[in-house]
């Protein structure tokens, strides 16, 4: 068994390497099945591995584990409302956990005490997501927030509002695992370096003014334990599971003449290029008129930090216009917009070939 999975492995692995520029779309996903297949034989029980990997980093006692059923049981019990941070993270996690239950109440949920959520749906032998919607969060700690200068309104316009309810269909309903954080970006950026995770005043044009005071180097610090929670958790994932795709899941604000739906491949391989065009000539084909590449964004640090470790996995991001969801006010979502584009990227992601090599 082991020769067989190391020599399907190295026999993809050539024909990646050698016929990048010569494959058709068709040949390509005869490629991503057969790939499935070899995965199949080597995932086991990759969740079980993943938690004894936290409990080898001491992070088990800042975690729940269990799945929607039991924390829906258990979402007015006092060791579940104490847990989180404070009471204002806890009703948004107990919101989230209602609305799964019962649909998706055998899913399994690991859950940190500052709202990082991991949703595993992984199914072996099938075709699995890794989906990342690190800007969906709007949770500060408060005594954080008091230091804050910006106004709720501004920053929730800058919030990726909704952006798990966008993508989380595609790991719920098809298969794999979802990322979702509750912390807001302007407490905690995921999506950047360490050193520029925390945001600086006079840093970003979209917004002068982050802090009244600068942090001190102990708020600093209880900050940076989430990121470092974060790409933890992030790394064992990845080397506990196999995926087919990797995606950062984000919206945009509607404005600067952008597209209503665009895509960052600043890091995907040139081998998978003619995937993301298939992706972009399906959407098209769903009535989305607008859709670009790295317009207005390339792709984030996550992106490259995942692409280092993993070069030859089909890493893209995707960003969708609020306005295509949202009302005028840019914080009010509109529940039947946002479940038409979920079933709309479900069936992009299901793109099939004809004969010809040609987006069905």
């Amino acid at each position: 068994m082991k020769k067989l999975i190391k020599d399907n492995l190295k026999l993809f692995y050539n024909v990646l390497v050698f016929s990048k520029r010569t494959l058709s779309l068709r040949d390509r996903f005869f490629l991503f099945r057969h790939l499935d297949r070899i995965w199949g034989k080597v995932c086991e029980t990759p969740h079980l591995n993943f938690l004894s990997q936290l409990t080898d980093y001491k992070l088990i006692g800042d975690v729940l584990d269990g799945d929607v059923e039991h924390f829906y049981k258990s979402r007015n019990r006092l060791w579940f409302k104490n847990y989180f941070e404070d009471r204002d993270l806890y009703e948004i996690i107990k919101q989230d956990i209602e609305k799964l239950y019962p649909k998706y109440k055998e899913i399994k949920l690991t859950i940190t005490h500052k709202g990082i959520i991991v949703f595993d749906n992984y199914k072996p032998n099938k075709f699995n997501s890794l989906l990342l919607t690190i800007h969906n969060g709007t949770w500060i700690d408060k005594e954080i927030k008091k230091n804050m200068a910006m106004p709720d309104k501004k920053r929730l316009t800058e919030e990726d509002l909704g952006s798990g309810m966008l993508y989380a269909m595609t790991v719920l309903e098809e298969g794999g695992i979802w990322i979702d954080c509750k912390q807001s970006r302007f407490m905690c950026d995921f999506n950047r370096s360490y050193a520029k995770a925390i945001y600086a005043n006079n840093q970003e044009k979209m917004l002068r003014s982050v802090w009244k005071e600068e942090l001190n180097e102990q708020q600093k610090e209880i900050i940076l334990d989430s990121y470092r929670h974060f790409y933890y958790i992030l790394s064992r994932l990845i080397s506990s599971y196999r995926f087919n795709i990797i995606f950062d899941g984000h919206s945009m604000r509607d404005k600067d003449n952008r597209p209503e739906i665009s895509f960052g491949t600043k890091y995907v391989p040139a081998f998978y290029m003619p995937i993301v065009q298939a992706f972009r000539q399906r959407l098209k084909k769903l009535d989305y008129k607008d859709v670009r590449i790295n317009d207005p964004y390339k792709g984030g640090y996550i992106l490259k930090f995942l692409t280092s470790k993993f070069p030859n996995v089909f890493i893209f991001s995707m960003e969708v216009n609020k306005k295509l969801y949202m009302r005028a006010d840019e914080t009010t979502i509109v529940k039947s917009k946002v479940d038409k584009i979920s079933q709309d990227i479900i069936k992009m992601l299901k793109i099939e070939a004809d004969e010809n090599g040609e987006v069905k």
